[in-house]
Order: C-alpha cells, then sequence, then structure tokens
C-alpha cells in the first residue's frame, strides 16, 4: 500500500480500521476471522463454520461414492490443520454419513484426536456404522486410554456392535476397577451375547469371557474390585 493512499485513507478512516486492513493485506484474507459486511462487521465462530460443514452430510449422502469420496478428501485435507476441537467433532460426524473407505479410515483416525470429546464421538459413530475393523483400535481404547468417557465410549461402541468379536475387548471392562467400567461392559456384553442370561453378575460375566477369549489382558485387571455383582 503506497504512502499516499495510506494517508487518503487515514483521512477517513479510523486507524483502528487501517490496522485491519494492514493486517490482511499482511497475512491473507482467508486466515483473517473477520467478514466486513455493508453496515456491521461478524465473526465468524467455531460453531457456525461446524454448522456449514454438517451441511455437506445429508447433500453428500444421497450422491454416488465418487462424489462422496470427493467430499472425504476435502475434509480429509481440512482435519489435518484444523486446531479447533468443535470443527474437527463436525468434521468426523459429516464423514460418518458416507459409506467410503476414506470416511471409515477418517473416524478410526479420529479414536487418537487429542480432544476428548471427539474421540467419545467417534466412538459413538464407529459403533453405529458395525464395522469389523474398529474392534481391536476400540478394544485398545478400553484398555489403555487415560480418559474414563472415552473408555466408556469405546465399551458401549463395541456393543453396539453386536458381534462375538467384541468379546475381547469387553472382558477387560469386566476386569476392570472402576465399577462404572465394569457396569458397562456388563451391559454391553448382554447386547452382544443376549443368549447368555447372566443378569448383573459381573463375575459370571467374568467367566465367561474368559471361557470364550481367556484371561483378559493383565494391564487391564491390577486391581479387581472385591464385589461380584453390579449394585
Amino acid at each position: 500500500m503506497s504512502t499516499r493512499l495510506l494517508t487518503t485513507i487515514c483521512r477517513v478512516v479510523s486507524p483502528a480500521a487501517v490496522a485491519a486492513m494492514l493486517l490482511g493485506a499482511t497475512t491473507g484474507c482467508q486466515l483473517w476471522p473477520w467478514g466486513v459486511t455493508k453496515d456491521r462487521t461478524t465473526i465468524i465462530t467455531p460453531g457456525m463454520r461446524a454448522a456449514s460443514i454438517r451441511e455437506m452430510g445429508p447433500r453428500a449422502r444421497d450422491e454416488d461414492s465418487a462424489a462422496q469420496t470427493k467430499a472425504c478428501e476435502q475434509l480429509a485435507l481440512q482435519i489435518r490443520t484444523e486446531p479447533d476441537p468443535i470443527v474437527r467433532r463436525a468434521i468426523q460426524e459429516t464423514v460418518a454419513e458416507f459409506k467410503t473407505p476414506m470416511a471409515s479410515a477418517m473416524l478410526l483416525a479420529g479414536l487418537q484426536d487429542d480432544d476428548r470429546d471427539v474421540k467419545v464421538a467417534c466412538c459413538r459413530l464407529l459403533g453405529e456404522r458395525k464395522e469389523p475393523k474398529a474392534v481391536e483400535p476400540l478394544g485398545k481404547l478400553v484398555i489403555a486410554d487415560t480418559d474414563l468417557d472415552v473408555r466408556l465410549a469405546a465399551v458401549n461402541a463395541l456393543g453396539a456392535m453386536e458381534t462375538k468379536e467384541s468379546v475381547m475387548a469387553l472382558a477387560a471392562a469386566l476386569k476392570d476397577r472402576d465399577p462404572a467400567m465394569q457396569y458397562a461392559g456388563v451391559e454391553a456384553m448382554k447386547k452382544v451375547v443376549p443368549e447368555q442370561e447372566l443378569g448383573n453378575d459381573v463375575q459370571a460375566w467374568r467367566s465367561y469371557a474368559d471361557s470364550v477369549v481367556g484371561p483378559a489382558p493383565a494391564a487391564s485387571i491390577a486391581a479387581q474390585p472385591s464385589d461380584t455383582a453390579v449394585k
């Protein structure tokens, strides 16, 4: 911006507005989170961005696989550098509506997100998709994740899938020291093997799981509680 032009602008525009214009010129307008309208200035919030992304779901859901794949590719590029967890969660909830391999891969990758809410959402969405390849990564969360909400979400997802392959992962939840994990494990097992009428007896479910898959991983049973039934 020339000195003459800057001087002219300063005569009719406030210094703050000039600063904003200069910042936009040096950083690139696409990075500046302010949208200037004719009569007022608005802020593009993460919630507004998330809402815009979610609109893609209904539009692309009825498209062919090629269109869905293209939409997934666009969202995959965005989520790699997206700093806001609200937007990342919206991206994952949107791709979950697509029946493409890339959508599944994105949801599986979301299990390693830094944000708890994103990971919880990915657990739920993978449970709804009922894809066998999600059992192992969900099972790893049950055993190793440090956040209880994430571990509970993984247990619930395994129960929602209603597959025998889920039993091994759920065995770890049954032998966890936390009563909340035990309860979630029992409820999930009821869905996976409804023919086993074992009620809320934790020990009975542990014995059943051991008979199917063997003892649960040692990391999950370091301090088993003494009670044998969910209260």
